[in-house]
């Protein structure tokens, strides 16, 4: 069986030959996985920037976003049964967080991550999997479905923008036109705000193009009007607490090296929040499943590039000019 992956030892993105996967026991069923979409962490694992494999191996199977079909089931999961794993794994012991399902918010920063750090993840044809660590999709939704774990990670972000705004938010600016850029732009077109997306991708671009059918206005070379949320995507956020009203929120989901300054009086006398957030828990998992039949779906379908799983390596090394690429297994 083979499975696509980072080689620890010769720092290597590979494809290698693994151990087909054991039974599954009490409490898990074996998965047949039919799509993996790949994204900027996928990216990042390539060139060894973080990550790490499990404990005694030097292999790590990569791929984190995925679409499943039960092969062997259980008492909770029949064979057939469509599902999406969640991603991020309890600390052991379990940290207070971690112990109330929310492994997102874990303490001790010794979690798993399948695919990311210290457990193999999804691009491999079969594997096993914990039950309770599943989600059902809708066959209505399977060819969307590779979209609910990023937008999973948005639903957190706007949830948690939202309630830390001290009023109704009525405008909005996401920065980067990326998936989980325009993924954001989406679900806060969904929710009723006016929302503006800045990014370097000229007005011809079909991801801006998709913007603009969405309902969102596009703004390359021009200065933003100040918004209620800011939702930095891009990995850069200098300056972005200028683009803020009184009393906005500015979410950090994307990972930049840039320094953020905070001026204090300004933040104080306008009351403004900072806040970053990474991941998601099983409420955002099940809310992006939802919203993902809500969103309209030409544009969720717009934003999806299915590759054979030949063409593997060119998604980690190469550039896309569709938002998501998507690899079919099965």
């Amino acid at each position: 069986m083979r499975a696509i992956g980072l080689d620890f030892e010769q720092r290597t993105l590979t494809e290698q030959e693994v151990t087909p996967p054991r039974a599954p026991q009490a409490g898990e069923v074996l998965l047949r996985i039919h799509e993996v979409g790949i994204c900027a962490t996928d990216r990042e694992l390539s060139r060894f920037r973080f990550g790490l494999p499990p404990e005694g191996e030097s292999f790590l199977t990569l791929g984190h976003e995925a679409l499943a079909q039960v092969e062997v089931g259980d008492a909770q999961w029949a064979k057939g049964d469509w599902v999406a794993p969640m991603i991020r794994r309890s600390c052991s012991p379990a940290c207070d967080h971690c112990l109330r399902g929310r492994r997102d918010l874990c303490q001790t920063g010794e979690y798993l991550e399948r695919g990311i750090n210290r457990a193999h993840g999804y691009l491999v044809p079969f594997t096993v999997d914990t039950s309770s660590e599943l989600l059902a999709i809708p066959e209505t939704l399977l060819d969307v479905a590779a979209l609910a774990e990023p937008l999973s990670v948005v639903e957190k972000a706007v949830e948690t923008a939202l309630r830390a705004h001290p009023m109704q938010p009525r405008t909005a600016i996401v920065m980067g036109a990326g998936p989980v850029g325009i993924l954001t732009a989406l679900l806060l077109l969904l929710k009723g705000l006016e929302v503006n997306v800045v990014s370097l991708e000229p007005e011809d671009h079909p991801r801006v193009q998709l913007l603009k059918r969405a309902g969102a206005a596009y703004l390359r070379d021009r200065r933003p009007s100040r918004a209620d949320l800011v939702f930095e995507a891009a990995g850069g956020a200098a300056d972005l607490l200028d683009w803020l009203s009184p009393c906005g929120v500015l979410m950090l989901i994307g990972a930049g090296e840039e320094e953020l300054s905070l001026p204090p009086l300004r933040m104080l006398v306008d009351n403004l929040t900072v806040a970053g957030t990474v991941n998601a828990g099983r409420s955002h998992f099940e809310q992006a499943i939802e919203d993902l039949g809500r969103i309209q779906r030409p544009l969720l379908a717009a934003m999806i590039e299915r590759r054979g799983i030949g063409q593997w390596r060119e998604s980690f090394t190469g550039s896309a000019v569709i938002p998501k690429i998507v690899h079919r297994l099965g």
